[in-house]
């Protein structure tokens, strides 16, 4: 079982570094076609991508909607961008389906709230849910990591409130909106900064236009008559806290009897530390990572990948040691 660890290891590492952790669930559709992936974080479901839809999902037209620039190339890179009313679908009701694909609807900032923790707070959030690199974000694009795989870009906004009203601020902030009124006029909002590994609220006003994403109905783990419903297949969380030190935990879930490896692997796809390798029953279970090798001395700061193999699946995350 060592060997075949470190062979798919080897293999996966090419892929995975860099990268991001999370990985990708279902293929979505919206009305006009386009396609988006979703990712898992902790026990929500996002998309992967921004709305870039012009229909709603019983065919009308959505209103005041535009492209960055009025140019389909920054619509398919970004997303479009929408008011408030517009996205929400005339809805002042927090959760409302609006411009989301069916199955799916415009998150909460108590949603938004849910994901800032799970990934360690609003000071750090914003780094680990944008895009890493300069490629889309203008330098330095601080903090950011993508670590929980929600590959954040900064589509900018159009300021609807201010004279002259005018596209501004592309490849410097992603600005979302959330289903959550703060006011007649005012929504809450969330924004990630190229400046700052925060993810910041504001409310502001609704006829501004920005970015969508949007999060499934139901989470990784559904209720169904009262009680808490496995997923289909065995799943990694993300993982937490990341970076880390000293330790930091890996939950995981498996959905039936399964004999369960877990490895600590460097960069170079050598083994660390076997943290775990035996038969498991159905349920949730977590363990913990020190940061020490198989004599249990500690490992140099540096980037390290977590391998969990559950019959024949192989799912990995990058986690990044800190001393």
């Amino acid at each position: 079982m060592t060997v075949r660890i470190l062979i798919i290891a080897t293999i996966l590492l090419a892929v995975l570094l860099p990268g991001t952790s999370g990985f990708a669930q279902e293929l979505v559709l919206d009305f006009d076609g386009n396609q988006y992936q979703s990712i898992v974080i902790g026990n929500q479901v996002w998309l992967q991508e921004n709305i870039k839809s012009l229909h709603y999902s019983d065919g009308s037209e959505i209103p005041d909607v535009v492209a960055y620039n009025n140019s389909e190339s920054n619509a398919d890179t970004y997303g479009r961008l929408y008011t408030w009313d517009a996205a929400m679908g005339g809805s002042l009701v927090e959760g409302a389906q609006g411009i989301c694909p069916e199955g799916w609807h415009i998150p909460s900032d108590a949603e938004w709230r849910v994901l800032e923790n799970y990934l360690g707070g609003v000071s750090v959030a914003g780094g680990k849910l944008k895009e890493a690199g300069t490629v889309n974000w203008r330098r330095f694009n601080t903090g950011a990591d993508n670590a929980s795989g929600f590959t954040a870009l900064p589509g900018g906004e159009y300021d609807s409130h201010d004279n002259p009203n005018q596209f501004r601020l592309i490849n410097e902030y992603a600005v979302f909106w959330t289903s959550t009124e703060a006011s007649a006029d005012r929504a809450m909002e969330r924004y990630l900064a190229y400046n700052s590994a925060a993810s910041s609220s504001l409310n502001w006003y609704k006829i501004m236009k920005y970015s969508i994403r949007a999060i499934r109905d139901t989470g990784v783990s559904e209720l169904i008559n009262g009680e808490r419903q496995l997923p289909k297949s065995a799943l990694l969380h993300l993982i937490a806290p990341n970076p880390f030190n000293p330790s930091t935990t890996i939950s995981y879930e498996i959905p039936q009897t399964e004999r369960v490896n877990i490895h600590i692997v460097d960069v170079r796809g050598r083994q660390v530390k076997a943290l775990l390798n035996e038969e498991a029953s159905v349920g949730s279970y977590e363990i913990s990572w020190s940061g020490v090798n198989e004599d249990g001395v500690p490992v140099d700061s540096g980037v390290y990948v977590v391998i969990m193999v559950v019959g024949n699946e192989v799912q990995t995350q990058k986690i990044s040691l800190v001393r």
